[in-house]
């Protein structure tokens, strides 16, 4: 349950890979966009629609509704 944690080596790694790939689409001319993974369910319900197969819903254990969008 929850969310996965990565140990330093791995971080480092994939931390070097990122920024690797990152650097590659800046040089191509891509600009970065920062969004959130996890959003309120009703928020991603109200862009997509109730019956929209764009998200995968989860409930945290407090009880929130919460969802994630499909293309993260």
């Amino acid at each position: 349950q929850g969310t996965r944690d990565h140990p330093p080596a791995q971080a480092a790694l994939r931390e070097r890979l990122l920024s690797a790939v990152v650097s590659c689409f800046k040089r191509h001319g891509a600009a970065a966009i920062d969004t959130p993974v996890m959003e309120l369910r009703e928020t991603l319900v109200g862009k997509y629609g109730e019956g929209a197969k764009l998200i995968y819903e989860l409930q945290d254990q407090g009880g929130e509704l919460l969802a994630l969008r499909y293309d993260l």
